[in-house]
């Protein structure tokens, strides 16, 4: 019997290398593992159910379908019918992706047929801002554009009467979004009260441009999209430009109509709720997380094992909602109306050894946190902005002492303390400064400003 051969060095090297590598694919395995089987903890379990819940309106008109369909030839009494067609068409659309059927190369829209489209000379005549020095410069050139299009202009006051805006789709990266409505159908309506103000009617177009900015007011705050709510705002700002553009024209013993105080009432709840917001955002970032994880029938093989490996769909989902559970609620809408930002959620994100299981939430949760918190300064800033305006019927009630004094001396439910704000007696205007800061830094944007009438 031959004596048994022995290793030589380089093979008992390569079997301790070898036996090296198993033992860390077994511990990277094991960690992958230990990681990924741990469910969300109660807090994260209490935040998902507070963001999945249903916070739409059990009652009212909704404004989605109205603004969708603004530059198609729907009729009113259509508008419901045809979202419905649509929502429908898109489901189906998604339903067959996720199949393996088709793939969507480009969001879904409507079949409806379109309005006719702005000419080169409506569009330069019709306003967003400075709308009242624009009017009156070229009432004609208005006059006329706004006669072509009259859906467009007639579907103000049906705006007017809506109470939420509810985006139908499903809540899919593949969905439409559908806002042009929100600037084009702004631009006919402030136009539209802009020339009749300049036309003399300036009551009637004081109280009309009242009514759209109270609709606009509502749309933002009772929104199931974060875009929705941010498109509300600026629409809002516009309009309060105008009203304030109209305010100054105003002989200072004219009446002001009552639609304005009822569109500037104090700042409440329901204008800082931001719960409905932020619980579509997560049903929109849950379907993103699937889709970087390659959860689609179209990814190949390996791009289905690297997505699934490289993301924890259910951890980076429940650390989002965690994230954002925190400005939903009575502390954060206490908060909100206090203009103060919401307490910061006890996140503890991944890291370390846990980034092994979560690869892709470990960058994407942290860095959707931070986005998150200038969405909370947007709502800080819509209250802000609604106090100022207020600010400018409760000035008109007070003749005694300069501008800057009466200012200085209004009442606690028109300030916004941690907001920069005051008279700028070389501009003429009050004026506050926002606390998000859009990009690009326009002063427009770094700041509302509103004209006042000065004494002489």
């Amino acid at each position: 019997m031959k004596p048994a051969k022995k290793k030589g060095p380089l093979r008992r090297v390569f079997i301790l290398i070898g036996r090296a590598l198993l033992a860390l694919i077994v511990l990277y395995a094991a960690t992958f593992a230990w990681y990924r089987l741990r469910g969300p903890t109660e807090e994260q379990q209490a935040a998902l159910a507070l963001m999945r819940k249903d916070y739409r309106p059990a009652h009212g008109v909704n404004a989605f379908p109205l603004l969708f369909y603004l530059s198609y030839d729907v009729p009113a009494e259509r508008l419901d019918a045809q979202m419905a067609v649509d929502v429908e068409k898109v489901r189906k659309q998604i339903d067959a992706y996720k199949a393996g059927e088709t793939n969507i190369t480009e969001n879904a829209d409507t079949d409806a047929p379109p309005l006719p489209s702005l000419s080169q000379a409506e569009n330069a005549a019709l306003c967003r801002k400075d709308c009242l020095a624009k009017v009156s410069a070229q009432p004609d050139a208005v006059r006329a554009a706004l006669a072509a299009h009259p859906v467009e202009v007639a579907r103000a006051q049906a705006f007017e009467r809506a109470d939420f805006n509810w985006n139908e789709f499903p809540a899919n990266m593949f969905s439409p979004i559908g806002y042009m409505g929100f600037i084009n159908g702004q631009r006919f309506w402030l136009s539209a009260f802009a020339l009749k103000y300049a036309e003399g009617d300036r009551t009637g177009a004081l109280a009309a441009t009242c009514r759209n900015l109270a609709a606009w007011r509502r749309m933002a705050s009772a929104s199931n999209t974060q875009i929705g709510a941010l498109m509300s705002d600026a629409r809002m700002n516009d309009a309060i430009r105008l009203y304030a553009d109209m305010l100054v024209g105003l002989p200072a013993d004219a009446v002001v109509p009552e639609d304005c105080a009822l569109a500037l009432r104090p700042v409440a709840a329901a204008d800082v709720d931001r719960c409905a917001q932020l619980a579509g955002t997560l049903a929109e970032q849950e379907a993103m997380f699937r889709w970087v994880g390659g959860r689609t029938p179209q990814a190949r093989w390996y791009e289905r094992l690297v997505g699934t490996e490289g993301i924890d769909v259910r951890q980076t989902t429940a650390l989002t909602a965690q994230t954002l559970a925190a400005s939903c609620g009575s502390d954060a809408i206490a908060r909100f109306l206090a203009d103060e930002l919401p307490r910061k959620a006890q996140v503890r994100f991944p890291s370390g050894l846990e980034c092994i299981a979560n690869r892709a939430g470990c960058f994407i949760a942290p860095m959707m946190a931070s986005t998150y918190a200038t969405y909370d300064e947007a709502t800080l800033d819509r209250a802000a902005h609604l106090r100022l305006a207020a600010t400018l019927l409760w000035l008109r009630e007070q003749p005694e002492g300069s501008i800057a004094e009466r200012f200085a001396r209004r009442p606690a439910e028109l300030r916004s303390p941690n907001h920069d704000s005051g008279f700028d007696a070389q501009r003429g205007a009050l004026y506050v400064k926002n606390l998000r800061q859009a990009s690009p830094p326009r002063e427009d944007r770094l700041r509302l400003e509103l004209p006042i009438a000065t004494p002489h």
